[in-house]
């Protein structure tokens, strides 16, 4: 079993195979992953109660919590993909730590902006 993972761990450090799996990967993902997006933000913001104190201002907890989580996530994430180029030498973890941090900081943004709204009564 180790064996399998092994050769896993470094087919999936190959760009070409990791671009062909990805590829195959990617429309089974992708459409459920918005379906999930769309769904929960209309449940988050449309069917939610409103918060007795906070009135309907509370809602948007339901986009600025996920997105800090996500930010902090994908710096982790950056992290440990560095750590796998400088330990290991595997191209793949740069390019995946060089594609993450646009990501982190567009999720940071909205944590930013979404966090001064709430916080202004």
């Amino acid at each position: 079993m180790w064996e399998a993972l092994k050769r896993l761990y470094h087919r999936m450090g190959s760009p070409k195979w990791f671009y062909e799996i990805s590829a195959r990967w990617l429309p089974w993902f992708a459409i459920p992953a918005a379906l999930c997006l769309i769904i929960g933000t209309v449940w988050g913001l449309a069917f939610a109660p409103a918060d007795y104190q906070q009135g309907n201002s509370f809602r948007i907890i339901y986009i600025h919590v996920p997105a800090a989580i996500l930010a902090q996530s994908a710096y982790a994430m950056m992290a440990v993909a560095g750590a796998i180029f400088l330990i290991w030498r595997m191209k793949m973890a740069a390019w995946v730590a060089a594609a993450i941090a646009p990501i982190g900081a567009s999720f940071c943004f909205v944590a930013l902006i979404t966090g001064a709204i709430w916080g202004k009564p």
